[in-house]
């Protein structure tokens, strides 16, 4: 095989976490008998987390040996296994509801966070560890990602934010230590689809209506912080959306397009006038410069 034919390849959305009895070692002293009291009671959700071959989430010799049999050479780490006082995994779990919950998952997250660290380290260059954050809390999540930044970890995983649970859109400057954070510390901010859908609890078809409606509302993540002007106020700032398929966004982008030059050039969109303040540059300028796809 010629060098001209060699591709090196590296998997936007690799999958991995500690064995759940692990992660106990990782949390604060005075938490390890509510976690027993956790485990005791918590029953794994995902079958690939019960078959045979879950350790390839955490043995780095069995999980190396079967990427690279597959010609991978790195990875971005996205969590897999659940941490602990969380329901099922950060990818897919409702929001804390109440602030006892917060502070409990919290921990966990940053139990997670701590093991990764240290797993990630075992391969140097080789696995780029996402650190999991809430956005609840803005300044426990700015002390997240500075140590995540200190302890090696390549980026930052927030989760979409459902329109029932209280907090401001991800549109809102509030937000903006958090996004200054990521700026500052060179961390990619990420999002995986699957978080951020309304309670559906009591729907008949709730399965259904989950994979109907799972893409909106992790998609709508892009016009929010478009339109919302962070990059506008972070030009520095990279964001990489995975597992939210591709063939949307041109169209995304054309529509958000047309508005903006509608309003930019007119005053109107219809009878709809123009808010007060526009960006300086079209939609798709930011998506150029500031955004990625991770493609599965």
């Amino acid at each position: 095989m010629s060098e001209r034919t060699r591709y090196t390849i590296v998997s936007a959305d690799g999958h991995a976490g500690a064995d759940i009895r692990q992660y106990r070692d990782y949390l604060p002293a005075e938490l390890r008998d509510e976690f027993d009291a956790w485990e005791a009671s918590y029953v794994n959700p995902f079958s690939d987390l019960k078959a045979e071959g879950r350790n390839r989430n955490w043995d780095s010799s069995v999980r190396q040996s079967e990427i690279e049999a597959e010609g991978i050479v790195a990875e971005v780490i996205f969590p897999n296994t659940v941490p602990p006082f969380f329901p099922t995994s950060m990818l897919v779990v409702a929001p804390p509801r109440n602030a006892a919950d917060l502070a409990l998952r919290t921990e966990g997250l940053r139990a997670h966070n701590r093991w990764l660290a240290e797993w990630c380290a075992e391969l140097p260059g080789r696995r780029a560890g996402l650190a999991q954050v809430f956005p609840n809390d803005v300044e426990a999540a700015v002390t997240d990602v500075k140590w995540a930044a200190e302890n090696g970890l390549r980026g930052m995983l927030v989760p979409a934010i459902p329109p029932d649970v209280g907090l401001p859109a991800l549109w809102s400057d509030v937000y903006d230590p958090l996004w200054s954070a990521c700026e500052d510390h060179d961390l990619t901010v990420t999002q995986h689809g699957g978080a951020g859908l309304p309670d559906m609890a009591g729907a008949k078809a709730h399965n259904f209506l989950m994979l109907m409606e799972v893409p909106f509302f992790a998609n709508r993540t892009l016009w929010h912080l478009i339109l919302g002007g962070v990059f506008e106020r972070f030009p520095g700032l990279r964001f990489v959306m995975t597992e939210q398929a591709v063939s949307w966004v041109p169209a995304t982008l054309a529509k958000m397009d047309r508005f903006w030059e509608m309003m930019t050039t007119g005053g109107f969109v219809g009878e709809m006038p123009a808010d007060a303040e526009l960006l300086p540059h079209s939609p798709s300028f930011y998506f150029n410069r500031n955004c990625w796809m991770g493609s599965s």
